[in-house]
């Protein structure tokens, strides 16, 4: 039978542990809640209820050392606003709330849409809904609360451009523009003008073969003109690994438009040559127009 905080634990995890790791996971446990109460002094939240919420965003068979790779502060703060107190609501609203303000910032929105996107945020992480706690309660603690929150804001702002583009905006002509200039030769003008269509269907065709998130990151990267940075933040990762990841999905969209128009078009080795080479060019110039007409 495990004991305190550990007990506490073990029975949210629905698991006993061993009794060897029994009193490594009170001394961990017993620290980690030290060091989240000295984060957030003025909130007073139940130990028990702590690490109870703290047992569910661990794995299954997490190890004691596992509790060092969280951010245990945020974590508490987190659960206390879930649970609706006061005092963390106000921190919240005073320390937190601000990175809205941050994760916007490049959007140039106008005041009352910021606005909007911070009320947005407030309700969405602090109000359970009819039967789901708030949002606050599903923050893992594996980053910094603080990009989290930046990451939904960023989220309800895209969302927000959307709805008003789509009620204000008439929609665009969504070919692709293989407009004939006079610099071509006379194949390259044939081709442009006799397979617009064909380039059009296929780069929609590829589109829609798209894992749903390089669709998103080729939405938010040319609709919405988030940078590789922005990328990282909403993603929770690397800048490095979000560039990675735009280039791999520009790299199918343009593999997927060429396997179709291979398919399809019954070319010369030179006209699929000079297909293939358009295509690249033309697919990147044009890239958020037809975003904008053929993703949902």
């Amino acid at each position: 039978m495990t004991s305190g905080l550990a007990h506490a634990f073990f029975t949210a995890r629905e698991a006993p542990p061993a009794g060897a790791a029994v009193t490594a996971w009170e001394e961990r446990l017993d620290r980690a809640l030290g060091a989240a109460r000295a984060a957030w002094p003025r909130v007073e939240l139940n130990g028990t209820r702590f690490v109870t919420h703290l047992a569910r965003h661990l794995a299954a068979d997490a190890s004691p050392e596992a509790l060092e790779a969280l951010h245990m502060g945020d974590l508490y703060l987190a659960c206390a606003c879930a649970d609706g107190l006061p005092a963390a609501h106000a921190a919240f609203e005073a320390r937190v709330l601000p990175e809205v303000d941050l994760a916007v910032a490049r959007m140039k929105l106008p005041p009352t849409v910021v606005d909007e996107v911070r009320q947005l945020v407030r309700q969405r992480m602090l109000v359970p809904g009819p039967d789901t706690p708030p949002k606050l309660a599903a923050y893992p603690g594996t980053g910094p609360l603080s990009s989290w929150v930046r990451a939904a804001a960023l989220w309800l702002a895209l969302d927000l451009q959307r709805q008003r583009a789509n009620h204000d905006t008439p929609q665009e002509d969504s070919a692709l523009s293989l407009l004939v200039d006079p610099g071509d030769d006379p194949e390259l003008a044939y081709l442009k003008t006799t397979y617009r269509a064909e380039f059009n269907a296929a780069f929609a065709q590829a589109l829609t073969r798209l894992a749903p998130r390089e669709r998103n990151l080729l939405r938010l990267k040319y609709l919405d003109g988030l940078s590789i940075d922005q990328l990282g933040a909403l993603y929770g990762i690397h800048r490095a690994t979000a560039a990675r990841w735009v280039v791999a999905a520009q790299q199918s969209l343009l593999e997927g438009t060429r396997s179709l128009l291979t398919e399809r078009l019954r070319l010369t080795g030179s006209q699929l040559d000079s297909v293939l080479r358009l295509i690249s060019s033309q697919l990147d110039m044009n890239l958020s127009r037809l975003l904008r007409s053929r993703i949902d």
